[in-house]
């Protein structure tokens, strides 16, 4: 005890010496007011009307409202599609082509997706129709009000009042809108593919990801950029016990489902070592300045206590979700009667791959913690590793920062690992700085909504997406 009372005012010697607790003083931006006129609410209203649902079949009523989604966004945004060169594809994605002044610099990309998950199965609890655009109390209810289409429309309306105000990009800008997201992503990809064909490279890409945390950590008071700089690899094991079958009267000692839970269990109890360096630490050593005394001196020296840290980390499944590669049981399948023994159980295991784990970590790891060689193990579908790291220096998170300090003052800008997946992750070989951000407020109430009955977004908030992306356009015409 009395070495830990030493150690721990010694660092504050050394850190009060070394300026730590001087706060920085950020210079308040200011910005030429932009008004967002009434129709710019109305837009999304009309967008989230579109039942563009994505479905992994593909059904006829579904494509005709995707049809009919296009229609609309080249009647509502003429001055977009006139001046940008539409390329087309095979499927229901878009991607329009907006020339820029300067063809010597790399090209910027902007993404958003006009798919949106189903809920008819959440019908009865929804206080408005999914697909009414009802606005009530300052709010647009429907679904995609948060995911995707008020990006999607954002942009839209941000390109729309810059060509109006004729403003002209440097670089040559893209726009992608896929249309299978929240399934596949295979939209995304088809165009993905083509710009590696054509070896087009790009300065930004910048898609859908984390926005600005109101009330996300405690400890902190300020809301919180998180510009998702980093993205988790994706990849999904079955787990596949076969026994032989018989009557339930007359048992093995382990079943086929016996076998397979203790080997579920034992993932859940033996998970991947967690790392505190990388993007977790980048992440903290922005936040942690505003933290109170005792934790500014834990993250400022976390050389020392690492191990403290990665502790409180682990104990959230959010926090938990940024220090280490997790697994996690999402299908199970077995049984025919319930008196007959199974002959076969199976199980489905997800993972997000944190940087510097990789796919090839997965196999190793499972016979290690399973150690059964009854459980066979074999990957199912898409594998992805964990997306390059953007650089805080690069032009694009440079300008988002920029714009962040404009239209959400007094606000810490962080950069974050994204834990889920989108689009972008088809991207990753056009682009060494990949960001995912969407320029809206949130609260830890308004995240259930995501995916969720009564998604909705404010209306200020939504018009300060838009101004969000017209400060952004203009920003990166100075980098």
């Amino acid at each position: 005890m009395r070495f830990f009372c030493f150690v721990f005012f010694l660092l504050f010697a050394i850190n009060t010496q070394a300026q730590f607790f001087r706060k920085k003083k950020k210079k308040t931006i200011q910005y030429e007011n932009i008004i967002i006129s009434d129709s710019a609410t109305q837009h999304l209203v009309n967008a989230i009307q579109f039942e563009t649902v994505s479905k992994r079949d593909s059904l006829t009523f579904y494509n005709t409202e995707f049809k009919k989604f296009k229609a609309f966004l080249k009647a509502t945004y003429p001055l977009v599609f006139e001046t940008c060169t539409e390329i087309p594809f095979n499927s229901r994605s878009i991607l329009l082509k907006w020339e820029g002044t300067n063809p010597s610099l790399k090209p910027n990309l902007f993404m958003a997706h006009q798919d949106v998950v189903p809920a008819k199965h959440q019908q009865n609890k929804w206080q408005f129709p999914p697909f009414g655009g009802v606005i009530k109390d300052g709010n647009i209810y429907g679904r995609g009000t948060l995911d995707d289409k008020s990006s999607l429309i954002g942009l839209l309306e941000a390109a729309e009042y810059a060509l109006k105000n004729n403003f002209e990009p440097q670089r040559t800008t893209y726009f992608v809108f896929g249309d299978d997201e929240e399934t596949y992503g295979n939209g995304a990809k088809e165009i993905a593919d083509w710009f590696i064909k054509n070896k087009i490279e790009f300065e930004l890409i910048l898609d859908e990801g984390p926005g600005v945390g109101m009330d996300i950590i405690p400890e902190v008071p300020k809301p919180i950029a998180f510009i998702g700089i980093a993205e988790k690899g994706y990849a999904t094991v079955e787990l596949t016990v076969n026994q032989e079958s018989g009557h339930s009267s007359m048992p093995s000692k382990h079943t086929a489902i016996g076998i397979l839970s203790q080997a579920i269990a034992n993932i859940e109890n033996k998970p991947f070592r967690a790392h505190y360096h990388g993007l977790a630490k980048k992440m903290f050593d922005e936040i942690a300045p505003e933290m109170d005394f005792s934790k500014k001196i834990i993250f400022k020296n976390s050389w020392l206590f690492s191990g403290m840290i990665k502790k409180e980390l682990s104990k959230k499944y959010s926090t938990n979700a940024l220090i280490r590669t997790t697994a996690a049981t999402t299908m199970i399948s077995s049984g025919e009667s319930e008196n007959v023994l199974p002959h076969k159980a199976s199980a489905t295991i997800n993972f997000r791959l944190i940087p510097g784990d990789s796919i090839k970590d997965i196999m190793p790891y499972l016979k290690k913690v399973i150690d059964n060689p009854k459980v066979k193990v074999s990957f199912k579908g898409e594998a992805v590793n964990a997306s390059p790291i953007a650089k805080k220096k690069s032009v694009g998170y440079r300008a988002l920062e920029k714009s962040c300090n404009e239209i959400f003052p007094k606000t810490i800008v962080a950069p974050v690992l994204v834990i889920g997946s989108t689009d972008s992750r088809h991207f990753n070989l056009t682009c060494n700085n990949i960001l995912r951000f969407i320029p809206m407020r949130f609260k830890n109430a308004d995240l259930e909504h995501i995916h969720g009955f009564d998604e909705h977004v404010e209306i200020e908030n939504y018009h300060n997406m838009i101004r969000f992306y017209i400060r952004l356009f203009q920003n990166l015409n100075d980098f």
